[in-house]
């Protein structure tokens, strides 16, 4: 499993999602809306499961995509409040996944951003 970044509080819950790197699931905006609110930093810790870090992508939405997260982690100073785990295709391992952030009394967040409409619609599901 490829990761980037490390988490500094161990301790705090997290927030958990996991989807294509594109537009439409809007990872970024998630990271974004993260990186905006010292509150929810101070709160949770962010760890997104998106992306090959160990390929370098043919897509060029994605490429797009890295870039822009890369450059939110810096900008919001993330380092140390997200971890960044590349796709992964293991059903049983992503299973696990789940149920870890379940165990650890966090939160799964589904982010879209519906281009047509330019409405971005999050459905949050707590694991208590």
């Amino acid at each position: 499993m490829f990761c980037r970044f490390v988490l500094k509080d161990k301790n705090k819950p997290i927030i958990f999602s996991m989807a294509r790197l594109d537009r439409v699931k809007n990872m970024t905006g998630l990271v974004e809306m993260y990186g905006k609110n010292a509150h929810l930093r101070d709160l949770a810790n962010l760890v997104i499961v998106c992306g090959d870090h160990g390929n370098q992508s043919k897509d060029r939405e994605e490429q797009a995509e890295f870039k822009k997260m890369y450059g939110l982690i810096d900008q919001y100073k993330l380092k140390g409040h997200i971890r960044w785990i590349s796709a992964q295709m293991n059903r049983v391992r992503n299973g696990e996944l789940y149920r870890y952030i379940c165990d650890t009394k966090g939160v799964f967040v589904q982010v879209y951003t519906y281009a047509v409409i330019f409405y971005c619609y999050i459905s949050i599901l707590s694991f208590q």
